[in-house]
């Protein structure tokens, strides 16, 4: 599982409308795009927008529209494609600012075979890790994003071993290079994760 407490500021690609979720309640949705990097080192992330609140000045969100969108953001990937979707709390039009993803991020997953890799810099020691997040997807596939961690705390994370299950939070980054867009997340915290206390 992966989510973000989000706000992104980008291009409305697609002008709402009007849809009916499967529990039956109505929602609006549209379509945006992020432009995220400079130069070569760029990449457009189109976002999927869901929103579901009173405020009935969304609906006349348009295409080509400059909005700034706060929420919680879901990452799902298909083959090769990831989608983005964002769940819309807040919605301002009209905003000048440059295109932008900042949040928190809340990962769910298992650390990669290279386990957890220390460092001693001149600030002091600090750690990185890669871990994934699987979702089923079909029957008997998966689907997997990875995401990469920096950690600056105080522990070692001398019991996180690859194959470990982990739960974290922290600061999301994400970041392009040669088109490829990379989930980056600087730790707050991070703990043992055990699947069945999710389970109610």
């Amino acid at each position: 599982m992966i989510k973000s407490k989000v706000t992104v500021i980008g291009t409305v690609t697609r002008s709402a409308d009007i849809k009916n979720g499967r529990d039956g309640q109505l929602f609006i949705s549209f379509g945006m795009r992020v432009r995220l990097g400079d130069g070569d080192d760029a990449a457009d992330i189109d976002i999927s927008v869901a929103y579901d609140g009173d405020d009935e000045d969304a609906l006349f969100t348009n295409k080509d529209d400059r909005v700034k969108v706060q929420g919680v953001m879901t990452f799902k990937k298909m083959g090769d494609q990831t989608y983005y979707n964002l769940s819309a709390e807040k919605i301002k039009h009209d905003v000048t600012e440059a295109d932008a993803i900042s949040g928190t991020l809340e990962f769910r997953g298992t650390v990669g075979a290279k386990g957890v890799v220390q460092h001693q810099g001149k600030k002091g020691a600090f750690r990185h890790f890669d871990a994934y997040s699987a979702e089923k997807v079909g029957d008997d596939q998966y689907s997997y994003i990875w995401v990469h961690f920096v950690d600056f705390g105080d522990d070692q994370r001398v019991w996180m071993g690859p194959k470990t299950k982990i739960k974290a939070q922290g600061a999301l980054e994400l970041q392009v290079y040669k088109d490829r867009l990379s989930i980056n997340c600087r730790v707050d915290e991070v703990s043992k994760w055990v699947k069945d206390e999710n389970k109610k």
